[in-house]
């Protein structure tokens, strides 16, 4: 089996690039983001951390399931693995749907 080499950057590299890009919100930031619901909420809100906290899970999965597609030789139980990841991060996304969707909203019954 080869090795692929993967190169990964130190924070401090990664913050020395120069910004090339501006992004614009339609809403312009005022320290608030919107669930959801369109409800506003300070960006510093426990649900923005639950929602960050459940990309970066599911991104660590992905990452984990490309990884272990790049072997050259899978066996049932990494096939089998790489499936039960990939459940693991469709749910992450019905878990990130109902923390963005306050209890008690007309929105929830779309959830």
């Amino acid at each position: 089996m080869s090795q692929k080499e993967i190169t990964i950057k130190s924070p401090d590299e990664v913050k020395s690039y120069a910004a090339t890009m501006k992004v614009y919100t339609r809403t312009g930031d005022k320290g608030t983001s919107a669930l959801f619901t369109g409800e506003r909420r300070g960006k510093d809100n426990a649900v923005f951390e639950a929602l960050g906290a459940t990309d970066e899970l599911s991104s660590t999965l992905g990452l984990a399931v490309a990884h272990l597609e790049s072997q050259e030789e899978n066996s049932s139980s990494t096939v089998d693995l790489v499936k039960r990841l990939e459940i693991i991060q469709c749910l992450l996304q019905d878990v990130g749907s109902n923390v963005a969707t306050p209890v008690g909203s007309k929105s929830q019954a779309k959830v």
